[in-house]
């Protein structure tokens, strides 16, 4: 392929090499209609498909967020209620989803799968050219808004996916101080706009609008198609140009984005709500941020980013230290957000007062002052640059999805898709300019220069919840107060009309039209996971290869089994502290140098595993998991052998910083993730296994460090002496990827005492039914199922039926939560949850009659394949070679081998309807519930509640 070449209507315009994205770049232009193409083209197992749209909004409707969500949702070849979840059912895709940025919409799919590809590709292509939205406002009224009203004397409450959905984003402090942010340093530009939809502003969007919308946007002239892997290029390009860009025309698209001048120092205040009990000192965050540039200063960007590393990237970074100092703030970051025309930094000062504000800038400033003076060590600079390429390199999967938005991040402009892509030559040049005054000068225009500056302050309330609640019932009332009889029984029309569209079943011969895999195209193999089981001095090795060239990773795992509960408590706040503290050896900020340069990651945690089958025992692990640059791996090695073994944990006054910046980040995890907490809460009686990880990650562990941070001396001794006891070769299983040799690091730990026993048996005392009062607009829910008695290979095909066929009809479609679903854990634990959801108390109900609805289903001897089919892909996700590596592990500590997983998956491609039928009668037998949210959706629920504190 060379350029002028002609395909399908699109003229080859470049060809590039990207080597350090392993590919060639081919960039297109499609003839008639001027929509742009890029190919990465490289020989990886997996393909990706990607149309993007540039979407400025122009308010805080967020039409383009639920335009993203509703195109989804039907379309001129595939009329069916909604193609997005039939592709969920049953694809072997490896990525499905959509995404709303500030300026732009993307929509990808990707598959290992040729034939899946191609099916995934058509229906997103269908999608967003010919949505069924232009003739079924149904689409808009389920996920956008709607005014709920059966009878016109039903009190009104608006109703929405999207709407309850960003209900929940901006109960989010980190949402609210990024939006509230844009809004201050963005005052003529788009980017003031939240483009997923404010609350109070969603239902201002009228259908009407809401169809302009994708008239203008949704156009080829405005189309940004990225195809990355090894796919048929002729066949893509016949099938995009002619069933779809043939029949359009090329026209102009108002899209423009204003350059955001420098503004006034300004200052603004926002308020957000906390819990009831919660005391507002302590509870304010203080933002300074700044646009730096363009998309065009990718070197300026990058070193912005670089400085956020080595300044603020541990509690002993310099700037962080100083502010850390005053004690009056918890925590501090130096963030660069990218991605959009003008990239702005932000420095963000959390947990203090409003009235402290005044001093800590002065600390900031004068802080920053002497580091241009003095300069900012070399090293420093250069362990920073080092992480950041690391983290460029050793990307998540799947990567074809990384690249495309790193593409866009030039290309959205009219700027080199390959800008982002191939940032070799800028860490390179970055390296050569520490020690040149170069990042001490970035430093003092980002936050010594008054020009441009925004002040956010966000202050905690305890009234603010109550207050926004409030304010909508009133305007909702004005609104149906105003309108006359026959206005509101439009509006009663409208919901009955809802109801039967979301209530109404796809016919077969609609059905028919979703290109659909055979399941003679899914390989009888499971994923291959390759385990060498090997010893070093005694001490068991798992082996593992690596498909990242040059980089290498290690896990080591210290038997948990002979602990007491307050120990394994322990365990998980000292996951919290190695790394942050000076050990024998070296100081704390001198251990962050060696650590930001020589790791590319590493992370602590309580690992649980359990032997299948076993419910009443489980053994426990302190988990240290680590990647490096393979040429580093004694450095590298050595350093973890020195945290783990020489940590000094006597500074009591570090460590209670620590565990205070722990607690909120906990805290804030469970505002926005209760649905992970509430199912790890309820699954806490299933098993010893579920019970120990509620201790040391659940609720029951942010309790914990919540009630130890306010005496810590208890948990540090407890800390001290589990740390000498079972860091220790006696107690260690290690695992590595790549072909390295772990044997510097065993060396160095002393042999120390196995545990008596390789398992233990644990219990929590937890309620049966739980509330957790939340400061947050929506709720989340959970409910256990205990008897899984049943094959697993049935079950997982069972609860993919019950996600997509019951509860994300009832639950998500008529109950307007954003998300939900039937999940069972690697143990096979089960549990159903609801994500954002305005309704807990009926998704409680709709939970416990799973079974009664399996009864139903399976009575019209349904085709299942299709559930079978995206049982198994949910089975075989793309995994890095650091997750792979885990997964290994974990199935290597269950005991499960390669034999017991190939008939497991031999099994499920066999699942029959009556199997789900017998499976689904154990759900008859409910568990332990939990929801956390608003009080008021607690209300007849009979629980026993608690509130964050």
């Amino acid at each position: 392929m060379k350029v002028n070449d002609i395909i399908h209507g699109f003229s080859v315009t470049r060809t590039a090499p990207a080597p350090d994205c392993g590919s060639e770049l081919i960039e297109m232009q499609h003839i008639k209609t001027g929509a742009r193409l890029v190919w990465l083209k490289n020989s990886g197992e997996n393909k990706l498909f990607s149309v993007a749209f540039k979407t400025p909004p122009t308010d805080d409707t967020g039409i383009f967020h639920i335009l993203e969500h509703s195109v989804l949702g039907g379309s001129e070849k595939y009329p069916v209620k909604e193609p997005f979840l039939e592709l969920m059912k049953g694809t072997m895709n490896t990525f499905l989803n959509a995404m709303t940025y500030p300026d732009k919409t993307v929509f990808p799919v990707s598959s290992r799968n040729d034939t899946d590809f191609m099916n995934l590709t058509r229906v997103y292509l269908d999608a967003v050219f010919a949505p069924a939205i232009y003739y079924n406002p149904n689409i808009f009224y389920q996920e956008g808004w709607h005014i709920e009203m059966r009878s016109s004397s039903d009190t009104p409450v608006y109703k929405g996916v999207v709407f309850n959905e960003m209900k929940g984003a901006m109960s989010s402090v980190y949402s609210r101080m990024e939006s509230d942010m844009m809004q201050a340093l963005y005052p003529d530009s788009c980017y003031r706009f939240e483009s997923g939809g404010l609350p109070e502003s969603i239902p201002d969007l009228s259908y009407e609008q809401f169809i302009q919308g994708h008239k203008t946007y949704y156009h080829p002239s405005n189309a940004y198609i990225y195809l990355d892997g090894p796919v048929d290029i002729d066949s893509v390009l016949e099938l995009i140009d002619g069933e779809y860009l043939c029949r359009f025309d090329k026209r102009e698209v108002e899209n423009d984005i204003p350059v955001q001048a420098p503004i006034a120092p300004t200052v603004k205040k926002s308020y957000y709500e906390i819990s009831p009990d919660e005391e507002e000192s302590n509870h304010t965050y203080y933002l300074i941020g700044k646009v730096l540039g363009s998309w065009q200063d990718r070197e300026k960007i990058t070193a912005a980013s670089v400085l956020g590393e080595a300044l603020t990237g541990s509690n002993d970074a310099p700037l962080k230290r100083a502010l850390l100092d005053t004690g009056l703030c918890l925590d501090v970051s130096l963030e660069v957000s990218d991605g959009i025309m003008q990239p702005f930094g932000c420095i963000a000062i959390n947990n203090t007062d409003e009235e402290n504000c005044g001093s800590l800038k002065e600390t900031l400033r004068s802080a920053v002052s002497e580091l241009c003076e003095k300069g900012i060590g070399s090293e420093l600079l250069t362990a920073a640059i080092n992480r950041l390429e690391f983290r460029y390199r050793a990307g998540g999967e799947p990567r074809g999805l990384t690249r495309n938005i790193n593409a866009l991040s030039a290309w959205l402009y009219g700027g080199d898709p390959l800008l982002y892509l191939e940032m070799g030559e800028v860490f390179d040049s970055l390296r050569a300019k520490t020690g040149s005054g170069y990042f001490e000068e970035l430093l003092r225009q980002w936050l010594l220069e008054a020009e441009g500056t925004a002040e956010l302050y966000l202050l905690p309330s305890r009234t603010y919840g109550d207050e926004q609640k409030a304010d909508e019932a009133k305007r909702l009332a004005a609104i149906v107060d105003g309108l006359a009889c026959e206005e509101k029984d439009v509006i009663v029309e409208q919901n009955r009309k809802l109801d039967e569209w979301q209530q109404s079943v796809d016919t077969a011969e609609q059905l028919a039209t979703m290109p659909h895999l055979a399941i003679s195209e899914v390989g009888e193999e499971p994923l291959s996971f390759d385990t060498e089981i090997t010893e070093i001095n005694g001490i068991t090795v798992l082996r593992h290869p690596s498909s990242d060239e040059g980089i290498a990773a290690v896990s080591l795992y210290f038997s948990l089994a002979d602990c007491t509960e307050e120990e394994l408590s322990a365990a998980a706040a000292m996951s919290e502290l190695l790394g942050e503290l000076p050990t024998a050896d070296s100081s704390a900020a001198e251990l962050q140098r060696r650590i930001t340069g020589l790791l590319g990651s590493i992370s602590y945690s309580v690992d649980v595993f359990s032997k299948q089958g076993v419910t009443d025992k489980c053994s426990p692990y302190f988990s240290v998991n680590a990647r490096f640059l393979d040429k580093n791996t004694h450095e590298a090695l050595a350093l973890i052998a020195e945290i783990i073994t020489k940590t000094s944990f006597d500074d009591k006054d570090t460590v209670k910083e620590l565990l205070l910046q722990t607690d909120e980040n906990y805290k804030q995890s469970i505002i926005a993730n209760g649905h992970t907490y509430s199912m790890t809460r309820v699954r806490a009686g299933l098993s010893a296994e579920s019970a120990v990880t509620e201790l040391v990650s659940g609720y029951e562990g942010y309790k914990r460090i919540h009630e130890a941070v306010k005496a810590p001396e208890k948990l540090i001794a407890a800390i001290k002496a589990l740390s000498s006891r079972i860091i220790c070769r006696a107690r260690l299983t290690a695992s590595v990827t790549g072909d390295i040799s772990p044997e510097v690091l065993i060396t160095a730990l002393p042999e120390g005492t196995a545990p008596a026993a390789k398992e233990m048996s644990f219990r929590l005392d937890i309620p049966e039914k739980q509330g957790v009062v939340i400061p947050a607009g929506v709720s989340y829910s959970a409910m256990a199922f205990p008897d899984n008695s049943a094959d697993t290979a049935v079950r997982k095909v069972l609860f993919r039926a019950l996600s997509l066929e019951y509860l994300w009809n009832e639950v998500r479609v008529k109950g307007g939560a954003y998300g939900t679903g039937a999940f069972m854990t690697a143990s096979g634990e089960q549990s159903f949850f609801s994500y954002r959801d305005p309704s807990p108390a009926a998704t409680l109900d709709i939970c416990a009659k799973a079974a009664d609805f399996t009864e139903q289903y399976c009575a019209g001897d349904p085709d299942i394949t299709q559930y079978i089919i995206s049982s198994v892909a949910k089975d075989e996700p793309l995994m890095s070679d650091g997750n792979k590596s885990r997964k290994a592990d974990g199935l290597w500590f269950r005991g499960i081998t390669d034999e017991e997983r190939a008939a497991e998956k031999k099994r499920m491609l066999g699942v029959t309807v009556q199997q789900l039928r017998e499976a689904a009668e154990k759900l008859r037998t409910t568990g332990n519930i939990c929801v956390m949210g608003t009080e008021s959706a607690m209300e007849g629920l009979d629980l026993v509640k608690d509130t964050l504190a």
